[in-house]
């Protein structure tokens, strides 16, 4: 077998059915035992919203983080609202029927879970260097929290660094080739992400932030003027599309009259991998933005890591219902000519679905640029972040043109294998969790580790 062939293994294992009900497990383990959101989940909510929608905190704390909590969320956003929101969505009820928008919502539940313990660790862990910058995500929490299993800091940071020129660079510019084609030739594209990629990553984390701040505004204005139409033109469907949601999750064979080709295991399976992977829960990236925060408290950054994942839901929730409610989902055919067919409706046509789709891509790209840079200088050293900027941008001029398929086949099972070390460290560093939103709740203040 050849190194493709053997990728091709690993990754049905990585995104394979276990896998996702590890996901699953880790979240439910963090949600009832560590976090216990269970135990007081009125308090829990109204802190929540304190703490994020109810007071953006812009101020300095004096505890390291070069970003505000909002900008942090806004890189995490930029990365983790992509295209997968949108045509992995259809292409999840297109398999699993419209029983799989249930368990996506499963996914998401105790993948808020997951999240909240990856930015609280986040910011905890970070390491503080002289000038006053930070830096953090898993590969530091796994190797400053977890002294004998720290070699699998290197492992995640060497997974996150390969696995973003593809996933996050490629895919995204090859994404962006496809909605463009009609209006930009591949090349100019191309060459626009590329002078992009270096103008923003040049600026460190401060600009990456400043990019995202009004990238991630401009993605969910654009998602609203792509879905508010077809939801208003599907509306008196949407109380089916409900109930259609609920009898699938469990029988839907029967709530579809017997509709060939949708089992529960199709549900289950399609419904928990939008859950989980659309929104990043565990795989540990969206980590390496929230550690950027200026907070007093790494627990008050745990909470806009669930902030970030219900923007995340609403998305997801909001495509998939509008789809349901159109009748296209019992269709043949796969999720871009779904996306198509259901846009033919807009008075925009495919212009609104285009230009989502590259805004998306566009925020996405930049967000994994600076995650692979801060992964391969915690490598590397300081000194590799121009040469990986430079790489990065190189990437980003050839996606549009396409190509590239083996290295990108490679770098998506690589994305995979990132949550592996990251939701070890999760269970593992459990404790560090529970002990450090108890201590919020009862007003301790907080003392990162010390060096």
């Amino acid at each position: 077998m050849d190194i493709l062939a053997w990728n091709e293994v690993l990754n049905r294992l990585v995104y394979g059915f276990p896998m996702k009900l590890v996901f699953l497990l880790v979240g439910a383990y963090l949600v009832v035992f560590r976090i216990r959101w269970f135990s007081a989940p009125l308090r829990m909510l109204r802190v929540s919203f304190a703490e994020t929608f109810g007071a953006i905190r812009e101020r300095t704390f004096g505890f390291g983080g070069q970003i505000t909590p909002f900008q942090a969320t806004m890189v995490a956003l930029s990365a983790t609202v992509g295209t997968g929101h949108l045509l992995g969505m259809l292409a999840a009820v297109l398999v699993g029927g419209p029983g799989a928008v249930f368990w996506m919502w499963v996914g998401y539940f105790f993948g808020a879970g997951t999240k909240f313990a990856e930015a609280t660790l986040a910011v905890h862990y970070r390491r503080r260097f002289k000038d006053g910058s930070v830096s953090g995500g898993p590969m530091y929490y796994l190797f400053r929290g977890l002294p004998r299993w720290r070699f699998l800091g290197a492992v995640f940071a060497f997974f996150a660094a390969v696995a973003a020129f593809g996933i996050g660079n490629l895919a995204q510019g090859s994404a962006l080739g496809g909605a463009l084609s009609p209006w930009v030739p591949p090349g100019l594209l191309g060459l626009f992400l590329a002078v992009l990629v270096v103008l923003v990553l040049g600026g460190g984390v401060r600009r990456v932030a400043l990019f995202a701040q009004y990238v991630v505004p401009l993605k969910l204005l654009l998602f609203l003027v792509a879905i508010l139409p077809l939801l208003i033109l599907y509306g008196g469907g949407l109380g089916q599309a409900l109930v259609l949601v609920f009898q699938a999750a469990f029988t839907p064979e029967a709530a579809l009259g017997g509709a060939a080709g949708y089992s529960l295991f199709a549900a289950i399976n399609a419904g928990l991998g939008r859950g989980i992977f659309a929104n990043e829960a565990g795989l540990g990236s969206a980590p390496i933005a929230h550690a950027q925060a200026m907070v007093d408290h790494p627990v008050r950054q745990g909470f806009w890591g669930v902030t970030e994942m219900f923007v995340s839901f609403l998305v997801t929730t909001l495509t998939a219902l509008t789809f349901i409610a159109s009748g296209l989902w019992r269709q043949a055919g796969g999720a871009a000519e779904a996306a198509q067919a259901l846009f033919q409706a807009h008075p925009l046509g495919g212009a609104a679905l285009a230009a989502t789709v590259a805004v998306f891509a566009l925020g996405a790209m930049v967000a994994w640029g600076f995650y692979g840079e801060e992964a391969a200088a915690y490598l590397l050293g300081e000194g590799i972040r121009w040469p990986y900027r430079l790489a990065f941008a190189v990437f980003a001029l050839v996606g549009p043109l396409g190509g590239l398929e083996g290295f990108l086949a490679v770098s998506d099972t690589l994305n995979g294998l990132m949550a592996v070390p990251n939701l070890l460290g999760l269970v593992l560093l459990g404790p560090v969790v529970q002990r450090l939103v108890q201590g919020f709740f009862q007003g301790e203040a907080w003392r990162p580790p010390q060096d």
